[in-house]
């Protein structure tokens, strides 16, 4: 690998800085998400199983 100067090895940490803190808010949003979507299911299943059961539809044969 090619030598690099302080000033270009300083100006690659700060990129690579940026990219970590990029990656920290996607994932965050990520994790929110995932807690929304958790939370939006556990709804579904609770108004699922208060549904009264259901008969079994008649075939209608031809």
């Amino acid at each position: 690998m090619a030598s690099m100067t302080r000033e270009e090895i300083l100006k690659r940490i700060e990129i690579e800085d940026a990219r970590i803190a990029s990656a920290d808010r996607n994932i965050e949003g990520l994790i929110l998400q995932k807690n929304k979507s958790l939370d939006e299911q556990a709804r579904l299943f609770a108004l699922l199983e208060a549904l009264p059961d259901e008969e079994p539809a008649e075939e209608t044969g031809a």
